[in-house]
């Protein structure tokens, strides 16, 4: 793990520990015992995707802007590592593959991408971890990624592919701006029965909207492309959002989605250390991360 994680040095007392200090490999995981990060580090589903590339180095971009953070009493935090292989669908697979192995043991998989494409990673692993579960999809993104898959995958075509497949899902999208999003995606979406939660709509609406919808699925799977933030906080992206969504609206919407206790999964995607100002996007997603696994222990 010291090849991935680094940070500030205070001592090697219990109360003077950073995160880096005391995160384990997940070949030592233990059953029910907390959080497991998963490194998704391909952007060959952006370049696909005509996306401007780099965010194959944001898992790493992530783990270093978190590495200071202070230990969470009570929690174990795990990490599988990166990938082997870097072919999107090669990817996707063992990717899924960790994911599943987490989730089977009781503890809870983050993954760190890396381009969109790792959804269907994700989805897969969940997939393979329950595999009669309705799951619930909420994706807080821009874009409604359900582009056509059939020459190959790509960054945007993710949740088509899973909606073609698996009728025991449900779609939902936080942060739609319809400026990202062609006439044939919108209808497409709405074929799916897609709940669409625009940018600019009321909190509290987007919030009783999501309560209704993880009320209608067993278990919920959160997805953030994290182009889905204002460029001013998020620029380090693949594609950056002009007017987007404000990172603490969207934190206390993801808080909510919580506290239903039906997340089993939860991924980051998109973020571009090439065009990070001051590693203020990796920054965001760390605290998003660390404030889900301080929380979860209140």
């Amino acid at each position: 793990m010291k090849t991935l994680w680094s940070g500030r040095y205070d001592g090697d007392e219990e109360i003077d520990l950073r995160l880096w200090q005391v995160i384990r490999e997940a070949k030592d995981m233990k059953e029910n015992s907390g959080y497991c990060f998963i490194g998704y580090d391909t952007d060959e589903g952006v370049r696909r995707n005509n996306g401007r590339v780099g965010a194959k180095d944001g898992s790493d971009s992530i783990r270093k802007a978190m590495g200071s953070f202070p230990k969470i009493d009570n929690l174990e935090i795990y990490d599988f590592g990166n990938l082997s292989n870097k072919i999107t669908e090669a990817a996707q697979e063992e990717y899924s593959n960790k994911v599943a192995e987490v989730i089977k043991k009781g503890n809870f998989p983050i993954g760190l991408g890396g381009g969109h494409d790792i959804a269907y990673g994700s989805y897969l692993g969940i997939r393979k971890a329950y595999p009669d579960k309705k799951i619930g999809l909420i994706n807080f993104d821009t874009h409604l990624d359900i582009r056509p898959y059939s020459k190959e995958r790509t960054s945007g075509t993710s949740f088509k592919e899973i909606l073609d497949h698996d009728n025991n899902v449900l779609y939902s999208i936080v942060g739609y701006k319809s400026i990202g999003n062609t006439k044939r995606l919108i209808e497409t979406a709405k074929e799916f029965n897609t709940l669409i939660l625009d940018e600019n709509q009321r909190e509290d609406f987007i919030i009783e909207s999501l309560k209704k919808y993880c009320d209608s699925v067993d278990i919920v799977y959160v997805t953030f492309c994290v182009d889905v933030f204002d460029a001013n906080y998020a620029p380090g992206v693949s594609a950056p959002t002009v007017l987007g969504l404000d990172p603490r609206k969207g934190e206390r919407i993801f808080q909510e989605i919580l506290k239903t206790k039906k997340v089993v999964c939860v991924d980051f995607a998109e973020v571009n250390p090439v065009y990070d100002i001051d590693k203020k996007t990796a920054k965001l997603v760390g605290v998003l991360i660390y404030n889900m696994m301080l929380n979860s222990k209140k």
